[in-house]
């Protein structure tokens, strides 16, 4: 027997061996101790824990649904416009977007484990940074490197999964991980908005920050790597990639399906808050409770689009999650002009509309992988890309637009909630979407 498999064989040993005073996640523990302890590599599971992907994937969710309904409150304290301190969120929605660029290349080449460790590393950094910053321009720049890091997560994530499941196996596993990492912004933004209040603002960051650490130390010990064929590293192998993907018409549109849906969502998230506080007149706590409405449907639409996937197929749940999506939309702009603005009318046709995207995007997103799996890293760096791109510029619309009451927010959500249906339908209708 080879020396590695002498080890592995030892670990799986003490793993069945640990002393059972609890439940079996105390044997691992005892086990990795041990190998660590020895100086011997840990045996890893060949097909990683769909928990540690929702955590590693929720890093960057968490990050940014936290500190939204704070963002009156670093106006405030720091003495700038609205304006400046939406670059809070609009430059994160952006470094995310170009991070998830270099991720997918980077893993299709080294690995999905390496560079998910790196990226989580970076986003120690920019909590840190963020924590003591002491000027508006500072924390800004944090925020930035929280988001280079955080997207590796959510990069990553998805390409794992494609890389241990087919195409309907990966829409459920998606859907799942979806569901289960819903719980971090589902909750984020009222553990935000009250630690700020009772702590400071400050506060969040380390709250993240410890988060952050114990995602680090779980990928450490528990993430074997998926990745079985490498691809070369260069321009001309990076170019090829995005060229044939783009030269595909069936990724094209699934892709900005879900582009143009995540967008009608942060778009509001964008938005709700200074609605929230400038003309309803509530506190940000009020914001931290409300949101948790939509946050909830859209567990519950992960939780059907998980139990559909190989029953009904991603065709029909793209279908279904984009109509139900721009029906909500319409009724939102509708109960704005009567009876009128307030919580309600914001959060339950967003509530309805979070079940529609929790049909649509785990399939959408499933399809898109699936057109190329040689190059999933690649694939879902690009739609994460788009996604927060689209988002970015969903959100400077607001801003220009004017904003003392509601309708630049609901007609820029009907916007793209209308572009979304329209490319999923054509999606669904092309030879590509039916393998």
């Amino acid at each position: 027997m080879a020396e590695g498999d002498t080890v592995t064989a030892n670990a799986r040993v003490m793993l069945v061996c640990a002393p059972k005073r609890g439940n079996r996640t105390y044997g691992m523990a005892s086990a990795y101790f041990k190998a660590f302890a020895a100086g011997r590599p840990i045996a890893r599971p060949a097909v990683p824990p769909l928990s540690l992907i929702a955590a590693a994937t929720a890093i960057g969710f968490a990050s940014l649904h936290m500190v939204t309904p704070t963002l009156p409150l670093l106006a405030t304290v720091f003495d700038r416009p609205a304006a400046q301190v939406q670059l809070v969120l609009t430059l994160y929605f952006l470094g995310i977007a170009a991070g998830q660029l270099f991720y997918g290349p980077v893993s299709d080449r080294f690995g999905r484990r390496p560079v998910l460790l790196a990226g989580l590393l970076l986003f120690m950094g920019g909590t840190a940074l963020c924590g003591v910053a002491p000027s508006l321009p500072l924390l800004i720049a944090g925020r930035v490197a929280q988001a280079l890091g955080a997207c590796a997560g959510l990069v990553l994530g998805r390409a794992i999964i494609r890389d241990v499941y087919d195409r309907e196996g990966s829409a459920r596993g998606i859907a799942l991980v979806m569901m289960a990492m819903s719980l971090a912004p589902a909750v984020s933004p009222a553990i935000g908005a009250y630690v700020s209040e009772w702590f400071g603002w400050r506060a969040m960051f380390v709250l993240l920050g410890g988060f952050g650490a114990i995602v680090l130390g779980w990928t450490g010990l528990r993430l074997a790597e998926t990745l079985r064929q490498p691809v070369p590293l260069n321009v001309g192998a990076i170019g090829r990639s995005y060229g044939m993907l783009l030269r595909s018409p069936a990724f094209v549109c699934f892709a900005l399906c879900t582009a143009f849906t995540s967008a009608s969502w942060f778009t509001f998230i964008a938005t709700a808050p200074y609605l929230m506080s400038e003309t309803l007149h509530q506190p940000p706590s009020a914001y931290g409770l409300m949101i948790v409405l939509p946050m909830a449907a859209y567990i519950l639409g992960n939780a059907a689009a998980a139990r559909l996937a190989r029953r009904a197929g991603t065709v029909a749940m793209v279908v279904w999650g984009v109509s139900l999506s721009l029906l909500s939309g319409l009724w939102m702009l509708f109960w704005c002009v009567w009876p009128g603005l307030s919580p309600w009318t914001l959060f339950v046709p967003m509530a309805a509309s979070s079940i529609g995207n929790g049909l649509s995007q785990p399939a959408a997103m499933g399809a898109g992988l699936s057109v190329y799996p040689q190059v999933a890293g690649t694939a879902s760096g690009f739609i994460g890309f788009l996604q927060m791109a689209i988002s970015a510029l969903g959100t400077l619309a607001v801003g220009l637009l004017p904003h003392a009451g509601p309708f630049a927010m609901a007609g820029v959500v009907l916007t793209t909630q209308i572009v979304a249906f329209v490319l999923g339908a054509i999606a669904v209708r092309l030879p590509s979407a039916a393998r």
